[in-house]
């Protein structure tokens, strides 16, 4: 009985030891989350397209756009989401940017929801910064 009650606890102290490095590790790998009321808009010159793999496996698009005088890092979506509408974009595109502004890696960014190129109005989050690209696999809206 005593060795049951020893092994139990030892359980409990290495749940209570791990879950808090498991949740942290979940965090980091899920990124940043979208804060409607930390939400912005810019508008800049597009000064170069990165491709970023994700923990998924999914390769994502983020822009570095440069507006009033800074360059901002502005994470977009999954790849796959763009292609899916034929959104390209290049260097030199004048954007205006509406996202909300988070800390990665010690840096701000921002998390887009609307990005707008020329007379295109492309909604990559809804107001509330739901992902968009998330509708398509959840049967088609929410």
């Amino acid at each position: 009985m005593l060795v049951r009650k020893a092994a139990v606890l030892a359980c409990l102290a290495a749940t209570m030891v791990l879950a808090p490095l498991v949740l942290a590790q979940k965090a980091a790998e899920e990124g940043p989350k979208y804060d409607v009321a930390k939400e912005v808009t810019i508008k800049g010159t597009v000064e170069e397209i990165k491709e970023v793999p994700n923990p998924k496996g999914q390769i994502g698009i983020y822009l570095m756009v440069k507006a009033a005088g800074e360059e901002m890092e502005v994470r977009l979506c999954p790849n796959s989401f763009l292609k899916e509408f034929e959104v390209v974009f290049h260097k030199g595109d004048q954007v205006t940017i509406t996202g909300s502004k988070v800390r990665v890696n010690e840096k701000d960014a921002i998390l887009a929801r609307e990005i707008e190129l020329g007379n295109n109005k492309i909604v990559l989050r809804d107001k509330q910064g739901a992902p968009a690209w998330t509708w398509l696999t959840k049967g088609g809206g929410h």
